[in-house]
């Protein structure tokens, strides 16, 4: 049996978020921005199945989706059945910098013990 799918909630952050973004991209056009708005929808729906896929986030209890044809990321939680985004950034925020300083800090080559540095 195919579990049901998980609840989406929209925090009241995420639908000013989405209130921006709608306003931003309207003045290209109301097909523009119901273009932006649908791919975000998307993504956010695309979460149901397998909510857990995301990196986590920077908070504790967050993770992350990338919208894929925008430069946005939604911050989401998930408690038992329900997904609630609780903001849609815009990737310049320096919130994805941080991230992106801390993901890749697991990758850097570390000095060995008693190695002199040359500069």
């Amino acid at each position: 049996m195919a579990a049901s799918p998980r609840r989406l909630e929209w925090s009241a952050r995420a639908v000013e978020d989405l209130a921006a973004i709608d306003a931003w991209y309207s003045q290209f056009g109301e097909a523009t921005a119901e273009r932006a708005l649908l791919s975000i929808l998307a993504a956010a729906n695309g979460l149901r199945p397998h909510p857990f896929l995301g990196p986590k986030g920077i908070k504790p209890g967050t993770r992350h989706k990338v919208v894929g044809e925008y430069p946005y990321t939604l911050v989401y939680r998930v408690a038992g059945s329900t997904i609630r985004v609780v903001r849609v950034l815009h990737q310049r925020r320096a919130y994805f910098q941080r991230v992106l300083r801390e993901e890749m800090a697991e990758y850097a080559v570390k000095p060995r013990a008693g190695a002199k540095r040359t500069r």
